[in-house]
């Protein structure tokens, strides 16, 4: 291991924090470990890794089996291995549990850069055109044993509902949130189309010639206008006005056939989420729901104008 200092102790630790076996597990099938760079967890409670490995560059996650994030987890591994070539995601090379603990191994990507999908920035079409892409390479779904997008949504619809039941004073649009809240329904969510319902920046990476999808641990099955539109706050929280933001997605096809209320609804929702997660939720990513739920908010408002 080539790092120093401070920086050598991280290493080890990320590393030496799995268990033997799993460790073992993976040297007995990728070769010795040359180099170990500790890697950004999310929001997770597991161990992320970047290994140097006479295979080649790995990227490896864990966590036990028994914390709150597992199901994600299994859930991805379930995905990853169904994902046809033409999908842009990091190959899923090995996934295994030992000692109670879930370890998934990926292709590493590299070189690599942070994603930018402000207005102006390159990958906020080419963002446009991978969501275009999995609408149409993911349909029918070709993984087992997930749930319907409908099943995501009711967790943020929990939320939701407490938060208007709460009715905040300083809550704003609570009117036009409760409206549109309203005009949600959850079989108009159905489809047979894998979804991967939580892109962003940080479950992107920027490779040497293409946008790369990481982190499938909410997908689900649905219609394919519901990807386009848990995009488009996102659009808008890098910067896009709400009209710049439907301006790039209108070429998409799934996005033409969208129903406008069950649109104004799902985004009602994700803003209320949101919310409510900006006001109760651990005190480190409030600021960052507070600013999600104003664009989710000011999507609505421009649909509801």
């Amino acid at each position: 291991m080539h790092a120093t200092g401070s920086a050598y102790s991280a290493c080890v630790n990320a590393w030496a924090r799995l268990p033997d076996e799993v460790r073992n597990a993976i040297t007995h099938r990728f070769g010795p470990i040359t180099d170990v760079t500790p890697m950004p967890t999310g929001l997770t409670a597991g161990t992320s890794v970047r290994l140097d490995t006479p295979r080649g560059l790995l990227f490896v996650k864990a966590l036990p089996d028994d914390a709150a994030s597992a199901p994600l987890y299994r859930r991805e591994a379930r995905v990853s291995p169904a994902l046809p070539d033409v999908v842009p995601s990091p190959q899923l090379r090995w996934g295994g549990h030992h000692a109670g603990w879930i370890t998934l191994v990926f292709d590493h990507i590299e070189p690599a850069r942070q994603v930018d999908i402000g207005p102006e920035a390159p990958d906020a079409a080419a963002v446009v055109d991978l969501v275009r892409l999995l609408g149409e390479a993911l349909a029918p779904n070709p993984a087992e044993g997930l749930p319907s997008v409908a099943d995501n949504v009711r967790f943020l619809i929990s939320r939701a509902d407490r938060l208007l039941a709460a009715r905040p004073d300083d809550l704003d649009g609570y009117a036009m949130l409760a409206a549109a809240r309203a005009q949600l329904d959850e079989d108009g969510l159905g489809g047979d189309v894998l979804l991967h319902t939580d892109i962003h920046e940080g479950n992107l990476i920027a490779g040497a010639d293409r946008l790369y999808l990481v982190d499938w641990g909410l997908a689900a099955v649905g219609a394919a206008w519901v990807e386009v539109a848990l995009l488009i706050p996102r659009l808008i929280l890098a910067g896009h006005s709400p009209e710049q933001a439907e301006r790039l997605v209108e070429g998409i096809p799934a996005w033409k056939a969208a129903p406008p209320a069950a649109v104004n609804g799902l985004a009602a929702v994700w803003s209320l989420f949101r919310e409510f997660v900006a006001r109760y939720g651990p005190q480190p990513i409030r600021a960052s729901r507070a600013r999600a739920a104003a664009a989710g908010r000011a999507w609505l408002k421009y649909r509801m104008a």
